[in-house]
């Protein structure tokens, strides 16, 4: 009987905890109900800003994955279920209570993907926080390549394209997955990725340059790869 009631006080002060640790989020209700299928019992979309007939997802992974989420103010939370809205550049997530809520601008800095990896292979890490740069604000959500002195970031967008069918003359809807462009964020600085000798050399600091160069020839690094410079970067980054 004292067993019971004292794995009884242990639940109710775990659970007051998960509470405690939710509550610092201050998310939104997303008034999408579950997308897992996208639609609800009734087939109707449950995602109420996007047409019904649009085929495909909006999210860079249909699956709710695992995260640790890291506020604005530097706590760690998690891990919680997540998923990441391209289209929209919302961030879903499931509370203790298994609902759906979208966190709001501004609170969530970064995003760690437990065990989930991007199509290159890397880490799937996304962080906000970067200053303005074209039409992107500093609440935007960049896949982060690299960290450290040098972050390379990757923006990563879904847009809804119309197609006309020629025989039929039928529209069809659909999420697709936009452009990927690269930025650097070094040393306070928000800028394009080039991939030229050029530009790459402007990003390293005096003293590190003849070592950095060494290791793009011994490496045979390829500009244009993503995978060779986030092994570049890494290598950077790693020597300070």
């Amino acid at each position: 009987m004292i067993a019971a009631q004292m794995r009884g006080l242990l639940l109710c002060i775990y659970l007051l905890y998960c509470q405690s640790n939710f509550g610092q989020l201050e998310f939104k209700n997303s008034n999408v109900g579950r997308v897992m299928n996208l639609e609800d019992l009734d087939g109707h979309s449950l995602l109420k800003k996007y047409d019904p007939d649009v085929t495909g997802s909006p999210f860079i992974n249909d699956n709710w994955v695992s995260a640790r989420i890291t506020l604005s103010k530097g706590k760690e939370i998690g891990p919680l279920s997540i998923k990441l809205n391209l289209e929209s550049n919302e961030l879903y997530y499931l509370d203790s209570a298994n609902t759906e809520l979208i966190a709001q601008d501004g609170l969530v800095r970064k995003v760690d993907c437990i065990d989930y990896y991007s199509k290159d292979g890397s880490n799937c890490v996304f962080k906000s926080g970067y200053p303005d740069i074209d039409k992107q604000d500093e609440n935007f959500y960049y896949q982060v390549y690299t960290e450290g002195k040098i972050e390379l970031l990757a923006k990563k967008c879904k847009y809804i394209r119309s197609e006309k069918n020629d025989l039929t003359g039928e529209m069809s809807k659909a999420f697709v997955d936009g452009a990927v462009v690269l930025y650097v964020y070094a040393y306070g600085l928000m800028q394009g990725f080039h991939p030229t000798k050029e530009f790459i050399s402007s990003l390293f600091e005096e003293d590190k340059e003849q070592a950095t160069k060494a290791f793009i020839e011994n490496n045979k690094i390829n500009f244009k790869k993503i995978a060779d410079l986030i092994k570049l970067f890494n290598y950077y980054n790693s020597s300070h």
